[in-house]
């Protein structure tokens, strides 16, 4: 259960009518999960087979990397901008705008005579991304009532690690049966369900039972914060700060477990999906659970306590010598990620409330973005000079001194909310101590 008002006392409701109030209450939060979860298994079904296409058709060098990063590159630079727009503008065109872009980049890639276009509309597909992803997360986050920020931003999270987790077995299956011409269409028709879903079933104002709302029932207009002044608040500071660091050790991770797996522990390929795959499906599954624990409990202790557990994880990989092992230490990374997401997005979610929600989300995503492209190139130079081995324990330290930095600043940010709380105490006047006589 996301969100629902409580019935009168009086009344006996079936569980057929609960389901029903329960669907109504939350059917805008429903529609864009359905939406996103099934976008991002088309997107998923394309990105891992990228180069190898791209290599088919002749790239090499700066042309395959780009194959592969165009993406990212597009994408980082556009998402506070296109944030600070949606607060404007609204949030629902730019999402179905967003998987409108997906679904001309999945025909331009099949279209594509050579790898340059397949390049262009690779980066494309980026200005698509900015679009869909951080203004989805916002407009979630405008949904979430106060208290219950934990539980919608765990279970809207569900939607993407899924549509991750399916998308590239999915992509597999049709690219070994059919071709890679096949997993083109296959996203074009993702993309393209997920705009008709957006474009004719979601509600163009986030209004929710229990949201924050305005006297004639509709939404607040939202903030408008300039960029200065949202990188001046310490607790944006500390969010974004973590974010990139946690994108720096995923990165890290991502672009080189496998490569030390089947080099120095003679694994197979399925072994590294099988890692891979149960770390998502621990994080997916305990979201929600984690969630709600963020609503309830000090959601800087969660993410502290998560992250911090994630980073001495990652260091000890090198030391674990078999695949049991190292399916182990993934589940318990795995476990701690799903603690400590939940409560970061949901603290974000409160600042977004005063800074502007698209803003803020666009930053959040933009860090988490530029982590992992910085992970991977990073960690190849620390390969190249210090051995594989390194790369992993950098990239825990890394994560280990972003958990401090992050408790250094939301400190500092608690403690000036604290004086600004206390300096807009009315001063009581002073009692008059002299006492009256009679004339």
């Amino acid at each position: 259960m996301i969100y629902q008002e409580p019935a009168p006392a009086d009344r006996v409701i079936s569980f057929r009518a609960k389901l029903a109030r329960l669907v109504a209450a939350n059917r805008a939060f429903i529609v864009v999960w359905l939406a996103l979860f099934i976008a991002v298994i088309g997107i998923a079904m394309v990105s891992p087979l990228m180069p190898v296409f791209a290599e088919k058709m002749g790239a090499s060098g700066v042309w395959l990397g780009l194959a592969f990063s165009g993406f990212t590159l597009s994408q980082v630079p556009l998402m506070p901008v296109i944030g600070r727009l949606s607060d404007k503008y609204g949030k629902k065109p730019f999402i179905w705008i967003g998987l409108l872009i997906y679904t001309v980049s999945a025909i331009g890639y099949f279209w594509a005579p050579t790898y340059h276009e397949l390049v262009i509309f690779r980066i494309l597909s980026g200005v698509g991304a900015a679009m869909v992803m951080p203004i989805a997360f916002s407009y979630v986050g405008e949904l979430a009532p106060k208290d219950y920020e934990g539980r919608f931003m765990g279970l809207f999270t569900i939607a993407m690690i899924a549509g991750f987790g399916v998308g590239p077995v999915l992509g597999g299956v049709i690219h070994d049966s059919l071709g890679m011409d096949a997993t083109f269409i296959s996203m074009g028709i993702f993309s393209i369900l997920g705009f008709l879903i957006i474009f004719f079933l979601l509600p163009a104002k986030t209004s929710t039972a229990g949201a924050a709302s305005s006297a004639d029932g509709t939404r607040p207009d939202q903030p408008s914060t300039s960029f200065l002044s949202m990188l001046k608040d310490t607790t944006i500071q500390g969010v974004i700060t973590l974010q990139l660091t946690f994108g720096l050790l995923f990165g890290t991770v991502l672009a080189f477990v496998g490569v030390w797996m089947t080099t120095t522990m003679d694994t197979s390929v399925a072994q590294v999906g099988i890692l891979l795959s149960a770390r998502s499906i621990m994080n997916g599954t305990l979201s929600y659970p984690f969630g709600w624990l963020a609503d309830h409990m000090n959601r800087v202790v969660l993410v502290s306590v998560g992250m911090g557990m994630v980073a001495v994880g990652t260091f000890s990989i090198p030391w674990l010598g078999n695949f049991g092992l190292l399916l182990g230490i993934f589940i318990v990374i795995g476990v701690f990620e799903s603690m400590a997401i939940p409560s970061l997005n949901a603290i974000t979610v409160e600042k977004g409330r005063t800074l502007g929600m698209g803003t803020v989300m666009g930053m959040f995503n933009m860090a988490m973005s530029l982590g992992l492209v910085t992970g991977s190139m990073v960690g190849g130079l620390i390969e190249t000079s210090t051995g594989i081995d390194a790369v992993f324990r950098y990239a825990a330290v890394l994560g280990l001194v972003g958990v401090v930095v992050f408790n250094v600043l939301l400190f500092r940010s608690a403690r000036l909310s604290k004086n600004n709380l206390a300096t807009l105490q009315p001063i009581a006047p002073a009692s008059d101590t002299k006492e009256l006589t009679d004339v």
